[in-house]
């Protein structure tokens, strides 16, 4: 399909996508040239971005950015939190407007694209992370982008253009304020980005955008209860869910619905407490943060990756003398230990507070000199040999290594053996992180780890050279096609 047949797609899905609305914005919402809201300010670099403007470098960071969601998607299509999104999520003919879901390829509107194949990337907690004031995972804007996209008829060059609006303006919410700060989730941003994800695809203006953004923010601000003690299926549908009825917001924005432009003030004055105006967006069209996220070695949360790493280091020294191991002392940054390292932590009941232990994940991985989503999967937290090593570990902070943060992201994993002897590990900057970053054979081995099962051998190496060639495409179609099920 040509640049122009694409551009005549997109009018005449202007009803629902808000395209056409455009143009029948009364006067009164356009953006205040005087003093624009932070909301304004965020949808009109959104606006900005295009494909030309981007440098090579970035253009080739978002390439591995989606080839390692991708493989994490296919890693999870199985997953019970999968299954059961799918199962609520409406079909939709092949002859209408929407998008497809991961591995099933079942046709789906895009909000319902969006959820489903949200769920399946954030399942593993393998996920991307930067990180500033806050932690995010910019990665989850993958999926909508994909799914608003592919309903737009849009190529390879679109979908990079929503997919780098997804993680800039996530990112630079993240500069400024950490969400757990004020006891929310930081999938709190999905309402505020995914509007903005999709407005891309759209090809919605900025006066648009900005409404769509706090339609969706003022309505989806989430708890931090999600990550507090026992973790719950809730922690796969945080950003996915929001993200799906942010859409909606998007939507509305299209059709002419209005939204409080100032609730980014709003957030930050009356809920984090800032001084009005102390607040604002850095948002120049350059030092793309989207080449400065890190990726994960490991299944689990970010924080324990360096641990983690530690402790196969320590297997490997070991080996042959860990059922000696008398006690183990994991020390990390003080502010890491109440969501890693709380009771409940230390006897997980189910996957998801395992992937968020420190106790369970360093007994894993010193045990088994490895850490992987099989382990998981078969709950290895449970065996009486981890179980063992749990009341054997204690977890404590450490001033040292806060102040080495965040030039560092270290851990330091102690062993004391039967005869006395004491062995130690320290990582100051685990592998994947983006100061010391995976090289290309380390990510396209990740992908093929998760991907395999679900789309073959030849399939894998499809999707590699497509999204290799992701910016040359007219439509995503090769893309989304690669992307089911070999069997």
């Amino acid at each position: 399909m040509g640049r122009t047949d694409r551009l005549s797609r997109r009018k005449l899905l202007g009803g629902a996508a808000g395209l056409l609305a455009c143009a029948s914005i009364p006067a009164t919402r356009a953006l205040a040239e005087s003093a624009p809201t932070e909301a304004q300010r965020l949808a009109r670099f959104a606006a900005d971005i295009a494909f030309d403007k981007l440098p090579a470098s970035t253009i080739t960071a978002v390439k591995r950015l989606v080839l390692d969601t991708l493989g994490r998607a296919l890693g999870a299509i199985d997953s019970e939190p999968v299954r059961i999104a799918e199962a609520i999520t409406p079909s939709v003919a092949a002859t209408e407007r929407g998008a497809t879901i991961i591995g099933s390829g079942r046709h789906t509107t895009a909000s319902g694209a969006a959820f489903v194949n949200g769920t399946q990337i954030r399942f593993l907690d393998f996920l991307d992370v930067y990180f500033t004031k806050d932690v995010c995972h910019p990665s989850e804007n993958i999926a909508p982008a994909m799914a608003c996209v592919e309903e737009a008829g849009g190529s390879g060059r679109d979908l990079i253009e929503a997919i780098v609006v997804g993680y800039e303006a996530e990112a630079r919410l993240c500069d400024v304020l950490a969400f757990p700060s004020i006891k929310l989730h930081p999938a709190s941003a999905a309402g505020f980005v995914v509007p903005l994800v999709a407005g891309k695809a759209w090809r919605q203006s900025a006066e648009v955008m900005a409404h769509g953004c706090v339609l969706g923010g003022a309505r989806h601000l989430t708890l931090n209860s999600l990550l507090a003690g026992d973790l719950s299926m809730a922690k796969a549908l945080a950003y996915s869910l929001s993200g799906a009825e942010a859409i909606t917001a998007a939507r509305l924005a299209g059709q002419g619905f209005t939204g409080p432009l100032a609730s980014l003030e709003w957030l930050f004055d009356k809920v984090a407490q800032a001084k009005p105006g102390s607040i604002s967006l850095a948002l120049e069209l350059s030092d793309w943060r989207c080449e400065r996220a890190s990726l994960k070695r490991y299944p689990v949360q970010y924080a324990l990756q360096a641990p983690v790493e530690a402790a196969v280091e320590l297997h490997a020294k070991l080996k042959g003398r860990l059922d000696q191991v008398t006690g183990i002392v994991a020390t990390m940054r003080p502010a890491q230990l109440a969501n890693i390292a709380d009771p409940s932590k230390f006897r997980p009941a189910n996957r998801e507070t395992a992937d968020h232990s420190l106790p369970a994940c360093v007994a894993m991985a010193l045990l088994d000199g490895k850490l992987t989503d099989q382990q998981f999967a078969r709950e290895r937290f449970r065996d009486a040999d981890i179980v063992a090593i749990l009341g054997k570990t204690k977890a404590v902070g450490s001033e040292d290594l806060n102040q080495r943060f965040p030039r560092g992201r270290p851990a330091l994993i102690e062993i004391e053996l039967a005869d006395g002897t004491h062995h130690r590990a320290e990582i100051e900057v685990p592998l994947g992180d983006a100061a010391r970053p995976f090289d290309e054979k380390t990510v396209t081995a990740k992908f093929r780890e998760q991907a395999e099962p679900a789309i073959g051998v030849a399939g894998v190496q499809t999707a590699i050279e497509v999204i290799d060639r992701l910016d040359t495409l007219a439509t995503i179609e090769p893309l989304i096609k690669v992307l089911r099920r070999s069997s």
